[in-house]
């Protein structure tokens, strides 16, 4: 009898230890890992949903992740076939012993092999003449990239220069280049180069060797650090310089997840390389895409009236639907159903409005939380068969707010002039009873 006890209770300790260890185990995955290097975020490339921070919104000397911004502005502004000539400024207006692909002064290139050369090698004197093929001067093209930053979202960054090497007035934030990079993932022609493990470039005017580059970032060259590689990485780029110190920009992307780490004044390389793994592990395997309403799906119904002489005539119904289909990356362990909406609508509609039309917007929550905001518009319109459904006037559609005020008005004045014509009657039978008085005195 004991014996079968035991055996029993040993039982139930066997279960309550794999539940727990169960749980311990889905805790620690849920756990956002700790980060070494002084700045860095994850971010979700689709909805821009930050999913670890630190430090994000400090400023600090990107150094040549700054070439990502100098690559784009290139990608929208001129052709791969265009050619560039490099002039004697943009060769030797680099520091020397910064990283180059030996260019020459008067030496031309295409534009899709300066852009291999400045996403591969990080070489200097390229985005110098990218520069000055797009904009004319570096100085122009500065100015443009922080413009141009801007309209992206990223508010806390000025450029200087093309290539990132150091300048007090050249600065970004993690936020930032998380937004910058987020973009660039959305441009097939730059994934198509970051594509590229290795590339060559033939004999040019000026020389008949041939140059061949390697991509530097150590998680997406197999060759160079087959220790490091992930095949989920996509793109990114490397930075270095004594004041910034490392700096790192990985886009990764996994089945229908996207997302971009940053990383700025990274001490030690090989610790950049760790955080930047733990962020991305941490994204994949905590975060789920959930996809929230489509546009298909009608979430309420409004009334539609016509108002003719103070009455409303129910003319139809609306049906009201989000405007574009959103998506959002949501930790593993919430709930659907724990996600919460609040929609800013009217009461009702009258006649005039048509289909398409920005109606409200709709807010996700997961507690207090806002997760995510979607517009709200008209899906369709159905109309009732005449006569229209005559419904009883609400006092609001018989009064409206002016009326409502006057009328207001109005009672405040009569109630006005009732208090004052009282107390003056009151008054009057005061002084006849005061006189009625002193005359039987007098008598």
């Amino acid at each position: 009898m004991k014996f079968k006890r035991l055996l029993k209770l040993s039982h139930y300790l066997l279960v309550f230890s794999l539940c727990a260890q169960s749980l311990l185990a889905t805790e620690v995955a849920y756990q956002a890992p700790a980060v070494s290097a002084t700045s860095a975020i994850l971010m979700d490339v689709k909805s821009k949903t930050i999913l670890y921070q630190k430090n994000a919104e400090d400023r600090h000397y990107p150094a040549s992740i700054t070439k990502l911004m100098t690559a784009l502005l290139t990608i929208e502004n001129l052709k791969p076939t265009d050619r560039v000539t490099f002039s004697k400024e943009a060769i030797y207006g680099i520091e020397r012993g910064s990283s180059h692909i030996a260019l020459d002064v008067g030496e031309e290139i295409t534009v899709d092999q300066a852009l291999h050369g400045l996403l591969l090698e990080s070489a200097n004197e390229v985005a110098n003449g990218l520069a000055e093929a797009t904009s004319g001067s570096i100085e122009n093209f500065a100015v443009r990239m922080t413009e141009r930053a801007k309209e992206l979202g990223a508010k806390n960054t000025n450029f200087m220069n093309p290539h990132g090497l150091d300048n007090e007035n050249h600065y970004t934030t993690a936020y930032d280049m998380a937004l910058i990079s987020s973009y660039l993932m959305t441009n097939s022609y730059f994934l198509e180069i970051m594509s590229h493990k290795t590339y060559q470039i033939p004999y040019t005017n000026k020389t008949n060797e041939v140059r061949y580059f390697s991509q530097q970032h150590g998680l997406m060259n197999e060759k160079r650090n087959s220790r490091l590689y992930r095949p989920d990485v996509i793109g990114g780029k490397t930075g270095y310089t004594d004041i910034a110190r490392h700096t790192l920009v990985t886009m990764a992307k996994k089945g229908e997840v996207e997302l971009v780490v940053v990383i700025l004044k990274a001490d030690d390389k090989e610790m950049m390389y760790a955080d930047t793994n733990a962020l991305l592990d941490y994204g994949f395997n905590a975060y789920r895409t959930l996809s929230l309403h489509s546009p298909q799906t009608t979430l309420k119904t409004l009334p539609l009236y016509s108002i003719r002489s103070g009455e409303l005539y129910q003319a139809g119904n609306v049906s009201i639907g989000t405007q574009n289909p959103l998506s959002i990356l949501m930790r593993k362990d919430i709930k659907e159903r724990d996600i919460t909406t609040q929609m800013k609508l009217p009461d009702y509609l009258t006649l005039g409005i048509t289909k398409g039309s920005t109606i409200g917007e709709i807010t996700y929550l997961y507690k207090s939380e806002i997760l995510a905001k979607n517009t709200l518009v008209i899906q369709d319109i159905s109309y009732l068969p005449s006569p229209y459904i005559t419904v009883s006037p609400t006092p609001e559609s018989l009064f409206p707010i002016s009326y409502k005020i006057l009328f207001a008005i109005i009672i405040t004045i009569v109630g006005s002039l009732f208090l004052l014509l009282s107390f003056k009657w009151k008054r009057k039978r005061h002084r006849q009873k005061v006189k009625i008085n002193l005359d039987k005195l007098l008598k």
